[in-house]
């Protein structure tokens, strides 16, 4: 016969309990395989960027886009990966430090214990960075091997190639007059700076665009699926304005850089956009359903029947 009272609450919660630790090693164990992944994509990322060379495109005389003084640039990539990282990154912390009630002018809901909010935050909280982080290394990734493998020349690229014009020659006598001939870019074509050379080799897609629209297009999706503002309902716009601007300008001044065309930008625009898309509504599609309240086991399960008596 069950008995009932003190002993079987006492039994409850050691079930609980033991519950909660094998849910606390599954969750540990699932971090460290996410965590190896996005190492591995890194891993790659840095073979592709130090190990790969541009691929070495050929150019007719009437080529006239790549013909373009060079520029500095307006909006420096250090800049770019500053408010890309960064500016997502701290907008994350803050909206789960407020979902999970614990910011200092938050009221502490009596249904949740101060260590079962902390606990549920950092689960968030490593959730949600490593979904960007894991995006951002395909970014990357993707962006560089397009760069890499497609070696298509940039608006300045004579300027910094600096070739010697009276050597070469732009047509081929044909039967009925004259067509422009091929000319191979490698060496010796080119005499500049060879940093500069190679660097202009890497048109498409623009990786200002492809990083600047996932991180801005992360942060406007985590936005919307993860602040709640009753009150102040036109803060979350404003963020979300906010970063799309930051995007928008960064792409658009490559063009007049003088750094890409415009199918570059827009090529780079669309990937990092594409992933942004990909990782908040595909990978982590659970962003949109998990509530802190919920007496949920782990944050990619569905909330538990609870034992407690009400």
């Amino acid at each position: 016969m069950p008995i009932s009272g003190p002993s079987s609450n006492i039994s409850i919660t050691q079930a609980e309990i033991n519950e909660e630790k094998f849910q606390l090693s599954k969750r540990l164990i699932q971090a460290v395989i996410d965590s190896v992944v996005i190492v591995i994509l890194f891993i790659i990322y840095a073979f592709v960027f130090y190990l790969d060379k541009p691929k070495i495109r050929y150019f007719t005389c009437d080529q006239s886009d790549i013909f373009f003084p060079y520029k500095d640039d307006t909006v420096p990539y250090w800049s770019v990966a500053l408010y890309g990282t960064l500016g997502p990154l701290i907008f994350l912390i803050l909206i789960e430090l407020s979902n999970a009630k614990l910011l200092p002018y938050q009221k502490n809901p009596r249904f949740l214990s101060g260590h079962e909010r902390r606990r549920k935050f950092f689960v968030c909280l490593f959730h949600g960075t490593s979904l960007f982080i894991l995006g951002m290394s395909i970014n990357v990734l993707l962006t560089d091997i397009g760069k890499k493998w497609i070696g298509r020349l940039r608006p300045h690229f004579m300027d910094v190639c600096a070739p010697d014009f009276k050597n070469i020659d732009c047509t081929i006598e044909a039967k009925t007059g004259y067509v422009y001939r091929p000319i191979n870019t490698g060496p010796p074509f080119c005499t500049g700076n060879p940093k500069l050379i190679e660097e202009a080799r890497l048109s498409f897609p623009s990786g200002h665009a492809s990083f600047s629209s996932y991180t801005m297009v992360f942060l406007i999706v985590y936005v919307e699926a993860r602040l709640f503002l009753l009150k102040f309902r036109y803060i979350k716009p404003l963020i979300q304005v906010a970063a799309f601007i930051a995007a928008y300008v960064t792409s658009t001044s490559r063009i007049s850089d003088y750094h890409h065309r415009g199918s570059d930008v827009i090529g780079g625009a669309l990937l990092g956009t594409t992933i942004a898309l990909a990782i908040t509504y595909l990978v982590g599609r659970v962003l949109w359903d998990y509530e802190v309240e919920k007496p949920y086991a782990d944050f990619d399960l569905k909330p538990r029947e609870t034992s407690r008596q009400s």
